[in-house]
């Protein structure tokens, strides 16, 4: 048996095989790469080492500040068209909201683009009212341990607002002023209003019947010969998408170890439904589905959606104090339920010519299920401590503004202040609360995600990087339960955001310069690198802003490769979990 290569035995560690194979270059030396010690060893699952300067350091936001700042100075973006889309859509409690925002060229995307998309509210309704704000650390030690802000609200005198309040758990919600991240809803004894629920990695299925003359009878299946068969692959949209219904005793709560799990039977009847023809690059998830050509749509339907949903005890144990979470506990305490089915592709179809019906079957979808509390006036909201911004007139301490005057009508500028300590700083002066404009984007350094890059090649070092090309699970990602959607595509995305980063404040370069742009001055942050790490950063931008053109060039070239970026930016602005992000991005054609 040959011995191992890499010891003192049959070694080929110190052969010189012909003049050809030695580096003479003297051009350049080796890159430097991140900060840290890396070990010789570099496979997966080994530890980075750094200094307390160096993680510092990473750690701040002032490079980030600079940066967007300059990109507003130097005007190096694109808009980009204005979309509209809607939170909580078929309710009576639906908020339309507006997209709009601007391309930043880059290197580090295959389309040479990366989205900062901006999300607002035109017409916002009230959530609900503060009455009590528990943010002292010496009198709520819990609270403060857990990086938790709670305070008790009251809802509106609207039927809908509670129904409104306990779906915005992980929005994020402002009084004009202060904002932050909803982390969870609770009810007026301090036990879960909302239990989330994900779907195995299998998914769940919908399917639908409908009647098989009038497909038929269709222009669409005429064109294509009378072949039934052609509807595959086409997309199916049911309007009132997101169901809202009562647990029934047909909902079967069965307990485990780790999780409960809580199985969805159901009959539907009668829902409106249309077949669209599936065209274009973006998936029927995230398309406009008024922007496709309808095949077929009707009334005259059945079916159902059969399928498991799983929730992670751990999440809400603490809640109960001593008393152990069991699914008949939860059973209890629940008397709602809400999932979305997607608009969906049609994976196959069966044929039943005795009783005139089209039976269709969905490609498997990844979802949530969602559990709720009956109605109360009075409950708690939790918000995470690293989320808080506070928002004011760009104005000096005397309350003169601080810019020129613009033309009647024009947006003035405002002042955005981050690193605000809830614990320590005066926060929600406005007891209404209403959901909050938010800024997100595609780019790493948002997402702690890397999106695949296909093309990724490095022409300095003349090889490509397979990381960068199909990332794989990182030690410091998230666990199996919280990324089970993307887990599932790791060859279009890895993430690397634990659930503290994803909800506390996000910023990057892009989203600083697109509140520039907006008009929203953002404070400068006061976690300063170190004195050598600024000197350097300094030298790199100047090379950076140099560079712009060239990048901008590339932009205009490769845009249209792929829109798993925008894709990514939009999913993130429609607050969606990363199972549901993860089928999103699986489903894409980009």
């Amino acid at each position: 048996m040959p011995r191992k290569s890499n010891g003192f035995g049959n070694t080929k560690s110190f052969a010189v095989n012909g003049a050809n194979k030695i580096n003479h270059r003297t051009d350049k030396g080796r890159r430097r790469g991140a900060a840290g010690s890396y070990p010789s060893d570099r496979r997966y699952g080994s530890t980075v080492s750094r200094s307390v300067i160096e993680q510092y350091d990473m750690d701040s936001t002032w490079a980030r500040w600079r940066r967007g700042m300059e990109y507003y100075y130097q005007a190096a973006y694109l808009e980009f068209q204005e979309t509209t889309a809607t939170l909580f859509k078929g309710t009576d409690f639906e908020v339309p909201v507006i997209f709009d925002g601007y391309r930043f060229a880059t290197k580090n995307a295959d389309s040479r683009t990366h989205y900062a998309i901006h999300r607002s509210v035109p017409v916002n309704k009230q959530v609900c009212y503060i009455e009590e704000t528990q943010s002292d650390p010496a009198q709520f030690p819990n609270q403060f341990a857990a990086k938790e802000i709670w305070m008790k609200v009251i809802a509106t005198r609207d039927i809908w607002s509670d129904d409104l309040l306990v779906r915005c758990q992980g929005e994020r919600l402002t009084d004009g002023k202060t904002a932050a991240n909803v982390k969870y809803i609770l009810k007026a004894d301090r036990k879960p209003a909302v239990y989330d629920g994900k779907s195995p990695k299998q998914g769940v299925s919908a399917s639908i019947t409908i009647p098989l003359d009038e497909i038929r009878a269709t222009d669409f299946i005429k064109e294509n010969n009378g072949n039934l068969q052609s509807l595959v692959g086409q997309a199916v949209f049911i309007p009132n998408f997101y169901t809202n219904r009562p647990v029934t005793l047909f909902d079967q709560f069965s307990d485990g170890d780790e999780f409960f799990e809580v199985r969805v039977a159901e009959f539907l009847g009668g829902f409106e439904v249309y077949i669209l023809e599936n065209t274009g690059a973006l998936p029927p998830t995230l398309r406009e589905t008024k922007n496709l050509d309808t095949i077929y749509e009707t009334k005259n339907t059945s079916g159902g959606l059969g399928g498991a949903y799983f929730f992670r005890k751990s999440d809400y144990q603490r809640f109960y104090g001593q008393q152990y979470l069991t699914a008949d506990v939860v059973r209890e305490e629940v008397v709602d339920m809400s999932y979305i089915i997607p608009p969906f592709t049609i994976e196959s179809i069966s044929i039943d010519e005795t009783y005139n019906v089209l039976s269709i079957e969905s490609v498997a979808f990844q979802s949530q299920l969602k559990l709720y509390t009956p109605r109360e006036e009075s409950r708690w909201i939790v918000f995470a401590d690293n989320s808080f911004t506070i928002q004011t007139p760009d104005v000096d301490n005397d309350g003169n503004y601080k810019h020129a005057p613009g033309k009647p009508g024009d947006k003035l500028w405002e002042t955005l202040k981050i690193g605000i300590d809830p614990w320590q700083d005066e926060i929600f002066t406005n007891p209404a609360l209403v959901i909050s404009d938010l800024y997100t984007c595609s780019c790493p350094a948002y997402l702690r995600a890397i999106i695949r890059s296909p093309e990724s090649y490095d022409p300095v070092e003349g090889k490509l990087n397979r990381q960068q090309r199909a990332p794989m699970p990182t030690a410091r990602g998230s666990t199996t339960y919280d990324g089970a959607g993307l887990l599932k595509i790791a060859g279009i995305a890895e993430s690397w955001a634990n659930l503290e980063y994803k909800r506390g404040f996000k910023l990057c370069k892009h989203t600083i310069a697109s509140m520039f742009i907006n008009k929203i001055r953002v404070q400068e942050p006061n976690t300063f690198p170190s004195y050598e790490s600024r000197l350097t950063f300094e030298k790199k931008l100047k090379k950076d802003i140099a560079e712009v053109a060239e990048e901008f060039r590339s932009q205009l070239e490769r845009s249209e490769i792929t829109t798993v970026e925008i894709i990514y930016a939009l999913a993130e602005a429609l607050n969606l979990d990363d199972i549901e992000l993860g089928f999103v991005l699986a489903t894409s054609n980009s």
